[in-house]
């Protein structure tokens, strides 16, 4: 599956409603889909549905972050602005194609709709009306009681595969900061540089009104500086697009993994509390069998006090016997499922890392790809534009 966006264009220019829709053209040979080539134009808030959507319905899958998702202060200007909507156009690109290349989420029933359906709007309100039904019928364990749920803070029983995965997402998420940080000070540099440049360039035009015998040649000479100032000005922008947006979508990656690894973690607490609150149910049933009693002066005055009120105290144990019968029942069934449960949401983590990895090599490649061809496309311009210069500065002579 190939997936990009171009042709961002206004809509309801003036309203309130005014927005920025994308054309988003899709090409694929995937036999859900009604065509191998569809073209529909989405607005930025359908994106968001579709993350939502995706989050929502595969909770062991590592959903690409949207763009601004986490972070929007490097997207600066007007938000109807051409460079924050190009930009915004290329980050929403990404996200589109690292879900295309997912295994599990590019045959995913929400991304069909969103490539394909001319009448989206009505269906994200029939789904709308879905999962809000859903979550009102959801209760994990809700029979076994609140009590057990936050009982621990900690997995008990630590899984070293994980503990691997979060020191390996730990060191890669502080590197990403670092090369963040050591590159903002770059474009601080050459932002300051281009400033100067300009500067330059002005002063030098200046100069030709005073040395009107070699004015034509200062004059070039300040449009070639001018020319360099330009070239500067859109490797940076161009730098920012290809390479600073996509270490920001790393960092919110990062973030996206630590929620499923959260998540996996929630589940093998679960298992535990409930196979902690089993062995308790258990102890209180041997008591029970065994008619174990206390010899504490409280249990003996209750053993008094049931005698003189003619409680039938082995009727009573019974009784309790078999309440405690049937709650150690029902435990081992959810001990059971939430077991089978925090196995299966492991194992889809560990595939979902995998994936993570591959496609995190394919980004970085990308990225560090256009960061060089952009150093040598602004270099090669800045040859092309001195060596422009040189004959006509080498054709000064002294009157």
């Amino acid at each position: 599956m190939k997936v990009s966006i171009v042709d961002p264009q206004k809509e309801y220019e003036g309203t309130t409603a005014q927005h920025i829709s994308y054309l988003v053209t899709t090409e694929t040979e995937l036999s859900t889909f009604p065509k191998p080539n569809i073209q529909v134009r989405r607005r930025f808030q359908e994106f968001v549905w579709l993350y939502n959507t995706l989050v929502y319905e595969y909770p062991a899958c590592i959903i690409p972050p949207l763009p601004e998702k986490h972070r929007m202060e490097y997207l600066k200007g007007d938000r109807f602005g051409q460079e924050f909507v190009e930009k915004r156009k290329d980050s929403l690109e990404r996200f589109l194609q690292r879900i295309a290349r997912h295994p599990t989420l590019q045959k995913s029933e929400c991304l069909r709709i969103f490539l394909t359906s001319d009448k989206f709007f009505e269906y994200q309100m029939l789904q709308s009306n879905d999962s809000a039904a859903r979550a009102k019928g959801e209760g994990v364990f809700e029979n076994i009681g609140d009590a057990i749920i936050n009982a621990f803070t900690k997995v008990q029983k630590p899984d070293d595969r994980f503990s691997e995965i979060k020191e390996t997402i730990d060191k890669f998420e502080e590197n990403l900061h670092t090369i963040e940080k050591l590159y903002q000070k770059i474009i601080k540099k050459q932002n300051e540089l281009e400033l100067e440049y300009a500067e330059l360039g002005t002063e030098v035009k200046g100069l030709s009104e005073l040395e009107t015998r070699i004015a034509d040649p200062l004059t070039k000479f300040g449009d070639a500086i001018n020319k360099h100032t330009s070239a500067t000005k859109h490797m940076i922008n161009q730098e920012e697009g290809v390479f600073l947006s996509q270490i920001h979508e790393y960092i919110s990656y990062c973030a996206s993994i630590k929620g499923v690894m959260k998540l996996r973690e929630q589940k093998q607490v679960d298992f535990e509390e409930l196979t902690a609150f089993l062995n308790q149910q258990k102890n209180e049933r041997e008591k029970l069998i065994n008619h174990e009693k206390s010899t504490g002066l409280s249990s003996f005055i209750k053993g008094k006090y049931d005698e003189i009120k003619g409680v039938d105290q082995e009727k009573a144990r019974q009784n309790k016997l078999e309440k405690v019968e049937a709650k150690v029942k029902e435990l081992e069934d959810a001990v059971n499922s939430s077991n089978d449960v925090s196995v299966k949401f492991s194992e889809e983590v560990l595939k979902e890392f995998e994936i993570f990895q591959t496609s995190k090599t394919v980004d970085l490649k990308t990225s560090f790809n256009n960061y060089c061809h952009s150093q040598v496309e602004y270099y090669k311009t800045g040859i092309s534009i001195w060596e422009e210069i040189i004959p006509i500065l080498e054709g000064i002579h002294p009157q």
